[in-house]
């Protein structure tokens, strides 16, 4: 459950329970959406692509209902103190799992103009930096639902090595499209990926830091 102590009403403790429900189910449809994110990068696969596409719009109406039941107890409830940090806290990582939702759209998009084209070994390096954004992204989630903060410092800790891992990728890759003038748009498109990507290392990483605001 998400709060961090027990409280004298039952009714409390309950609409905190389903309030941490819906993050995490918020969080798992994300896993998934970004899981078929990577398949349709690997598979260069539009189908796939169309459906995380399409499937933003359930990211979106769950964070809806996860503000409206926020506001609800904030209201019913009027709560001080680690209680309504552990709201904000909640209303925050709502927020970044959106925008994390937002972004697996926009890669999908690229993803898609990108079939047409031939550059393999540079999407096998795009696939290795979304897979170490990827397991970011879950640890982020692991540590909301276990309410881990050691784990949540971890999170913060490798968004170091996310960075790296972006840089590296985008300076090889920039530096290839200068010699290869057939990279220039799939390339292009794989610049503004990874970047897509490591920006959700950020939110997987903010997510993280407001596990740490919530105790």
């Amino acid at each position: 459950m998400i709060e961090i102590h027990d409280h004298i009403s039952s009714s409390f403790n309950n609409e905190l329970s389903t309030l941490d429900d819906s993050l995490i189910e918020m969080g798992s449809y994300l896993e998934k959406m970004f899981e078929e994110t990577l398949l349709a990068i690997n598979d260069k696969d539009e189908d796939v692509a169309k459906k995380v596409i399409s499937n933003d719009k359930k990211i979106d109406d769950l964070e809806i209902s996860v503000i409206s039941q926020i506001q609800t107890l904030i209201a019913k409830r009027q709560p001080v103190g680690v209680d309504l940090r552990v709201l904000v806290g909640c209303t925050r990582i709502a927020g970044y799992m959106e925008r994390i939702g937002d972004l697996l759209s926009s890669i999908c998009k690229r993803v898609i103009i990108l079939i047409e084209h031939t550059a393999e070994k540079e999407k096998d390096d795009l696939i290795k930096l979304s897979t170490a954004v990827n397991q970011l992204f879950k640890l982020s989630m692991n540590a909301f639902a276990q309410k881990d903060f050691e784990l949540a410092e971890k999170v913060r800790n490798e968004d170091v090595d996310i960075d790296k891992l972006y840089k590296g990728f985008f300076n090889t890759l920039l530096d290839k499209m200068s010699q290869d003038a057939k990279l220039a748009v799939p390339g292009t498109h794989m610049l503004f990926i990874s970047k897509i990507l490591e920006r959700i290392g950020d939110h997987a990483t903010n997510i993280a830091e407001s596990i740490s605001y919530m105790a």
